[in-house]
């Protein structure tokens, strides 16, 4: 298991895959900074479900959740790690993330 990073440039709004999915794997985020170029609500997701609420950003407003040694989110096996804007304002920044086969459990590493 090796960090891995996903650029995130968007300005269409809707998903934003950061990463795609990849069958047979799960991903787990540990990081995460972005910066919004308009007024918009952010939702992380899980595929299609929701991980958070819709969290409102103000314009030129910006989000960062460091890296605690522990993953901040986790996907379902072969789900897209999805960033959704409610609004279709730019979205930049960058995610941290690993990429496990199967539901290795955390613990087992």
């Amino acid at each position: 298991e090796f960090l891995q990073s996903a650029v995130v440039s968007n300005a269409g709004g809707g998903d934003i895959a950061s990463p795609a999915g990849i069958a047979g794997t799960i991903i787990r985020v540990y990081r995460i900074m972005l910066v919004m170029g308009g007024i918009t609500n952010i939702t992380f997701k899980d595929g299609s479900t929701a991980l958070s609420g819709a969290m409102p950003m103000l314009a030129n407003g910006s989000f960062f959740l460091p890296m605690d040694g522990t993953p901040h989110y986790t996907t379902s096996l072969g789900n897209a790690f999805n960033i959704n804007s409610s609004a279709g304002v730019q979205v930049s920044g960058t995610v941290w993330f690993t990429v496990l086969p199967t539901s290795t459990p955390f613990n087992a590493l």
